[in-house]
C-alpha cells in the first residue's frame, strides 16, 4: 500500500505537500519503477513552494479525500520543485505548450509509465480536476493505444524543438540587422507604463541590460527613455516593496500595480544589477535607494547566516495572498498621525474600501513627489522627510506580523546571479560593503558548490541534484566578475576548470550548443535551453563567458565557440526577438570588437574602481602587480601605475591616471 512519501525529503515546496492525502512520491528510480510494475500512469505535479496558484490547487484539489481516492486508485502521484529539478520542469512544460499554446505552474502532466506525457496542463478547479482524472483513467483503461500514439507524437515534437542544423552557417549577420533587430522591440513595449507591451508584465532584466548595452553603443537615445519608463514605472508599482524593498515576480496588470506577491532571490539579483549599470549611465537618485533597499532586504529576508542567500518569500501568509504586505485603510489611519496619513492618502490612493481586493490597499505611488508636495504645501524635502517617518513606522508595524513562507534552498545559479548583482552594486555605489558581501558568498559558492571532480551541484548545501548548465553558466560569469574586481587570478582557473567541464559533459559537437543537463543524465528528452525568460538563456551567458575568457586567456577555441554558438541560434531572432536579448549583447562585441583594459601598478584595484563607476559594455578589466594573463606581459612594473586600453589584440600607449583613460575609452563607444 502507497503511502505519501513527502515527509522524508528536505525540500521546502514538497514539504508543503506532505500531509496531503494524496500519495505523493518523489521523482527517482524507484517511483518509476513502480509505475511501470502497477502499469499505471504518471501524475506529475510541478510548483514552487512562493506559487499562489500552486497553494489554491493544493488546498482545493490536493486537500481533498474524493480527489485523493481518484488519484491514488489510477495513478502514482510525483511531486517536482522546478526550481530543484528545472530539467523536468522543461520538458514537461515544453509539452503543455505544445498541446495547449501555454505554460505555467502548477504544472499537471499526465504521463505513460514510461514519463512521455500525453496531457498537460496548469491550475485546474476542483470540479474540472475530478473530470479530468475520471476521464484519463477510462481512457487509458479502454483506450491506451490512443493515449501511447499521442504521446508518442508529442514526445517527438520535444525532441525536435531543440534540434539545430548541424551545419554553422558562415553568413555573417550584418550589422544593420542587429540594429533593426533591436529597433523592432519597440512594437512590443509600453511606452505608457514601460516593460513589454502584455500582462501579466514580468520586470525581464534581460531585455533592459540587452538594450542599455545598445544605448550606449549606438546611441538610440530611444532605448534609454524605454529603459528609464520602465525602471521608474516599476519602482512606483505595487510590484516595488515600497515598505521593504525588493521586487515581487510580477504584475497581473500593466500597470505594475498588483502583483501576485512572490518575491524570487533570481529576480531580485538580476533587478539589482540593472538599476546598478542603468545609475552608471544615469545617476538617478532613486536608482541608488532602489539598489540599498533591495539588497537590505535580501540581507534581512532571504540570506542565510553562514551559506548564501535562500530561494524565494511566498506570495501567502495566514492563507491569504499579500497578507503581508497589504493594508486597510482604518489600519493605517491607527498606525500614523494625522498629518501623515492624509500625505500617505494622496501619495498612494487609498481608499476606504481598498484599492486592491479584501478591502485592503497596495502601497504604489499615485503622485509624484513634487506634486505630493505642492498639495500639501510643503517643500519636496519636507515631504520626502514625511514620506521617510512614514515608512519607517510601516516597517516597524510590518514587522508584527506572520511572515511569508520562506524557500529556503540555496540554488548555486541564483547565487551566482547574487554575486553579480552584489559586484555591480559596489561598482555603481563605491560601497565597499557590497563588495565583502559578494566575496564571501563566492568563497562559500566555491567552497560547497564545486565537488572534488571539478563539477557543480544544484544546491550549496546538498550533492544532488547534480548542476545545470544554468548553475555552471551563472558560476563562471560570476567568476569572471569577481576576477575583474580584485584581479586574483584563482577565480579565471576555477572558471576555465569548469568551463572545460561544461566541454566535456554537456557540449554536443554537432549542434555547437550546451545541453541544459550532463550526458549521464536519463531523462525522455535532452533539452538545450537558448532562448531568454525571466532568467537569460544558459547557451547565451555560456556564449558571452566564452567570449570574455577567451579574450582574457588568448584561447581561441573558447572564442571560437562563442562565434559558433551565436551563428547557430541566429534564426531563432526573428521568431522570438526580445527573448533573444542576450544574445545581442554578444553580437555587438562581435561586430564592436572586446575591448581590454589592463590597469597595473601599486594603485590597480585604486584606478579599477574609479574606472568601473561607469558602464563600459563588452570590456574586459585585468591587471595587478604580476604578468599572469597573456594581455598583461610586459605591461607590468612594479613602481609605476599604467592603464592600457586595447581592442583586437592592440593596446594604446600607457596612462597614468584613471581620468585620462575613461576619457580615452569613451572614445571606443562613439
Amino acid at each position: 500500500m502507497l503511502k505519501n512519501t513527502l515527509s522524508q525529503s528536505s525540500n521546502p515546496y514538497l514539504l508543503q505537500h506532505k500531509d496531503n492525502p494524496v500519495h505523493w512520491q518523489e521523482w527517482n528510480e524507484q517511483t518509476l519503477q513502480l509505475a511501470k510494475d502497477q502499469n499505471k500512469c504518471l501524475l506529475i505535479s510541478i510548483g514552487y513552494s512562493a506559487c499562489h496558484w500552486c497553494h489554491v490547487m493544493a488546498h482545493e484539489c490536493f486537500e481533498s479525500e474524493e480527489v485523493a481516492t481518484l488519484m491514488n486508485t489510477y495513478f502514482i502521484n510525483v511531486k517536482i520543485d522546478r526550481e530543484e529539478r528545472p530539467d523536468i520542469d522543461q520538458i514537461y512544460m515544453d509539452a503543455a505548450q505544445i498541446l495547449t499554446g501555454r505554460g505555467g505552474w502548477p504544472l499537471n502532466v499526465f504521463a505513460l509509465p514510461d514519463g512521455r506525457p500525453f496531457y498537460a496542463g496548469t491550475y485546474f478547479p476542483k470540479d474540472s480536476w475530478i473530470k479530468i482524472l475520471r476521464n484519463i483513467a477510462e481512457a487509458y483503461k479502454k483506450q491506451p493505444e490512443t493515449l501511447i500514439k499521442t504521446a508518442k507524437r508529442l514526445t517527438d515534437s520535444i525532441d525536435s524543438i531543440d534540434i539545430f542544423d548541424t551545419q554553422v552557417s558562415t553568413e555573417n549577420h550584418s550589422e544593420d540587422e542587429l540594429l533593426k533587430s533591436y529597433k523592432s522591440w519597440y512594437q512590443h513595449i509600453d511606452f505608457e507604463k514601460g516593460g513589454i507591451n502584455k500582462s501579466p508584465k514580468f520586470p525581464m532584466p534581460v531585455v533592459w541590460d540587452s538594450l542599455l548595452e545598445y544605448f550606449v553603443t549606438y546611441k538610440d537615445e530611444q532605448a534609454l527613455k524605454v529603459i528609464d519608463l520602465t525602471l521608474n514605472q516599476m519602482l512606483e508599482g505595487g510590484i516595488y516593496d515600497w515598505v521593504g524593498g525588493g521586487f515581487s515576480r510580477y504584475s497581473v496588470d500593466e500597470n505594475w500595480f498588483a502583483p501576485h506577491f512572490e518575491k524570487m532571490l533570481y529576480d531580485n539579483a538580476q533587478l539589482i544589477s540593472l538599476y546598478a549599470d542603468v545609475y552608471k549611465v544615469s545617476h538617478n537618485q532613486d536608482y541608488k535607494k532602489c539598489i540599498e533597499e533591495t539588497i537590505w532586504f535580501l540581507n534581512a529576508d532571504l540570506k542565510s547566516n553562514h551559506l548564501g542567500y535562500y530561494s524565494a518569500l511566498d506570495a501567502d501568509s495566514d492563507d491569504e495572498e499579500g497578507l503581508f504586505y497589504t493594508w486597510t485603510f482604518q489600519e493605517l489611519k491607527q498606525i500614523l498621525n494625522g498629518d501623515e496619513f492624509k500625505l500617505a492618502e494622496s501619495f498612494f490612493g487609498l481608499e476606504p474600501n481598498g484599492n486592491w481586493e479584501n478591502q485592503r490597499n497596495i502601497l504604489a505611488q499615485k503622485l509624484p513627489l513634487q506634486k505630493l508636495a505642492d498639495t500639501f504645501k510643503i517643500s519636496s524635502e519636507q515631504a520626502t522627510k514625511q514620506l521617510s517617518d512614514i515608512k519607517t513606522k510601516l516597517k516597524i508595524e510590518r514587522s508584527r506580523r506572520k511572515k511569508p513562507g520562506l524557500d529556503n534552498k540555496l540554488i548555486t545559479a541564483h547565487n551566482a546571479l547574487m554575486v553579480k548583482g552584489l559586484i555591480k552594486s559596489y561598482q555603481a555605489l563605491s560601497d565597499e560593503t557590497y563588495k565583502e558581501l559578494a566575496f564571501d558568498l563566492m568563497q562559500n559558492l566555491i567552497k560547497k558548490s564545486i565537488t572534488n571532480s571539478s563539477s557543480v551541484n544544484r544546491l550549496m548545501d546538498n550533492a544532488t541534484p547534480i548542476g545545470f548548465l544554468d548553475d555552471y553558466a551563472f558560476f563562471i560569469e560570476a567568476l569572471l566578475y569577481s576576477y575583474e574586481i580584485s584581479f586574483e587570478i584563482r577565480y579565471l582557473k576555477i572558471a576555465e576548470n569548469l568551463v572545460e567541464f561544461c566541454y566535456n559533459n554537456f557540449f554536443d559537437q554537432d549542434q555547437h550548443l550546451f545541453y541544459y543537463t550532463e550526458k549521464s543524465t536519463q531523462l525522455i528528452a535532452r533539452k538545450i535551453e537558448s532562448i531568454d525568460n525571466v532568467i537569460p538563456s544558459s547557451n547565451a551567458v555560456m556564449a558571452e563567458n566564452l567570449w570574455r575568457l577567451g579574450h582574457m586567456l588568448y584561447n581561441e577555441k573558447y572564442i571560437e565557440t562563442a562565434k559558433q554558438m551565436l551563428q547557430k541560434v541566429k534564426p531563432l531572432n526573428k521568431k522570438y526577438k526580445l527573448y533573444f536579448a542576450r544574445w545581442h549583447k554578444l553580437n555587438i562585441a562581435i561586430h564592436k570588437g572586446q575591448i581590454d583594459v589592463a590597469i597595473t601598478g601599486p594603485d590597480a584595484l585604486e584606478n579599477l574602481s574609479k574606472i568601473q563607476q561607469h558602464y563600459w559594455p563588452f570590456c574586459n578589466f585585468c591587471g595587478g602587480l604580476t604578468e599572469n594573463l597573456p594581455l598583461l606581459q610586459h605591461k607590468v612594473k612594479s613602481h609605476l601605475n599604467q592603464i592600457f586600453i586595447c581592442q583586437n589584440k592592440t593596446c594604446s600607449n600607457a596612462f597614468n591616471n584613471a581620468e585620462k583613460s575613461i576619457e580615452a575609452l569613451r572614445k571606443c563607444y562613439r
